[in-house]
């Protein structure tokens, strides 16, 4: 699993169930679906004053939590025994 771009989350099985079913009625991955509920829920229960402080707060955690990204010019390379200018 590609961890910079998926988590894991943990749910209670009864859940889980539920939204594997609705899920495949849907015709929709897991990941999908759990991201139309969330969407659903940010739109019903949040102002826009709120879902900026949620970005702001999202910009400053991926900023603090982040791997750099790698460099070429930073790559480490090994030679093998033989080779030339060795």
């Amino acid at each position: 699993m590609d961890t910079s771009k998926w988590k894991s989350v943990l749910l209670p099985k009864d859940v889980y169930q539920e939204i594997v079913v609705i899920s495949h009625v849907e015709g929709r991955t897991i990941s999908g679906q759990l991201r139309i509920v969330y969407e659903a829920w940010k739109n019903a229960n949040l102002s826009d004053k709120d879902k900026r402080y949620i970005a702001d707060e999202v910009k400053d955690f991926k900023s603090r939590t982040e791997l750099p990204k790698k460099d070429e010019r930073d790559a480490v390379f090994s030679l093998k025994k033989g080779a030339e200018g060795v």
